[in-house]
């Protein structure tokens, strides 16, 4: 008995859901009543430009929609979608200041027989700020590694700087114009074209920016990597005081056009003098790299390693007596002469290692005999000694030169030889 009434229920239920759904479909399609809606249309901005004449820029939302309430047949309005109207806001026709602007937006166009009801009431708030432009320089930043054995040099940019411009707290927020590149394992220069992008400090990039213009065409130079050695130098430089230091590294890599590179065999450290830096067992020296050069390994500052007994040795102060033949040059061809005394004897200091090593050929003994004529003359004796040796003293001054033309059978024999 019971489930017979659960069924009789259901029946009921069904039955009245269908003469619900009939009298709809009546009321919908023979009565047709007059309703309302609210339906949500986008706002289309014109006119954008006289903001920046007025020094204005729009900030904040950007894009804007507003809520119609529409009456109309029932049939007409369950029909309509947001595309069937067009709504703008004209910047153009409205005075605008700094801060909150209240502007009222027009009604284009909507569908036939539909009444907007709101149409006097359709109002949005535009936020601007004070147009602000600056000027930057482009930094180009690497991104990626070049193939093994190549360097990349300073990328060229087509242009230095750029314009950008937006609202005023937006630009004051911009640190730096970024434009990134890849390197890709590149053997050779690379040409592509850098998208620009406005930054803050922390490297946050700041979308309400426009940037004039928006990239930048750039070469990076992609050269061979080439493998030098470290001259050390000394001043009154000598090889057995060299032999004393030790430089770390010994070698470094250079980079740099073909051109500049292709005859750079070392690159040289500072001028040293060890004389100052006696008891120092380690020093550091700046490395003078060529223009055009690109120091690819090391910070230009190198150690130098020093051997103190050695140098201390090379440094030692050392004299030495020596006996010089006296050479007469500069006489003219029509004269011979005789010099009083053919040699003079000489002291000479230096340091140990210097002396030792240091001969009468290396030091030029004689007297000028450019300006002599016939007759008994007198000259200076010029002693030239080599870097690192000086005079102490020297026997003789002066000598007499006994000059005399040459005699008919003399000047015959010379022209013959």
């Amino acid at each position: 008995m019971e489930g017979k009434i659960k069924e009789n229920q259901i029946l009921i239920k069904i039955c009245c859901v269908v003469a619900a759904f009939i009298l709809w479909l009546y009321i919908y399609n023979i009565e047709n009543p007059t309703v309302e809606r609210k339906i949500t249309v986008p706002v289309t901005v014109v006119n954008k430009g006289i903001l920046a004449q007025s020094k204005l820029v729009q900030v904040g939302k950007k894009e804007f929609s507003v809520s119609l309430l529409v009456k109309g047949n029932a049939s007409d309005l369950y029909s309509i979608k947001a595309a069937d109207f067009e709504l703008q806001l004209d910047l153009n026709s409205y005075v605008m200041k700094k801060g909150e602007n209240t502007v009222p937006v027009s009604v284009k166009k909507s569908p036939d027989d539909i009444t907007i009801i709101n149409n006097e009431n359709l109002w949005i708030k535009l936020q601007l700020d004070e147009l602000k432009q600056k000027t930057f320089s482009i930094k180009a930043v690497s991104q990626g590694k070049v193939k093994e054995g190549y360097y990349a040099l300073e990328p060229i940019l087509a242009i230095q700087q750029v314009e950008i411009s937006g609202a005023e707290d937006v630009i004051n927020k911009v640190k730096t114009v970024v434009g990134s590149y890849d390197l890709k394992s590149a053997s050779s220069n690379i040409n592509t074209s850098l998208a620009l992008q406005a930054q803050d400090v922390s490297a946050n990039v700041l979308g309400d920016v426009v940037i004039k213009p928006s990239s930048v065409k750039v070469t990076i130079p992609v050269v061979k990597i080439k493998t030098v050695p470290i001259n050390i130098k000394l001043q009154n430089d000598a090889s057995d005081i060299s032999k004393s230091i030790t430089v770390e590294p010994e070698k470094v890599d250079i980079a740099g056009e073909e051109k500049v590179i292709k005859d750079i065999n070392g690159i040289d450290t500072e001028s040293i003098d060890l004389s100052k830096i006696q008891g120092e067992e380690n020093i550091q020296a700046k490395l003078i790299v060529p223009q055009g050069v690109k120091l690819v390994t090391g910070t230009g500052i190198v150690k130098l390693k020093i051997n103190s007994s050695e140098l201390n040795n090379s440094n030692k102060t050392s004299q030495k007596e020596m006996n010089l033949n006296i050479q007469i040059k500069n006489l003219n061809d029509a004269y011979t002469a005789q010099l009083s005394s053919n040699s003079v004897s000489v002291v000479v200091s230096g340091s140990e290692s210097i002396i030792n090593n240091l001969s009468e050929n290396s030091i030029s003994c004689y007297v000028d005999a450019s300006s002599l004529t016939e007759g008994e003359q007198t000259a200076g004796v010029v002693i030239s000694l080599p870097e690192g040796v000086s005079l102490v003293s020297q026997d003789v001054q002066n000598v007499k030169l006994q000059v005399s033309k040459k005699t008919s059978e003399e000047q015959n024999a010379n022209s013959n030889q």
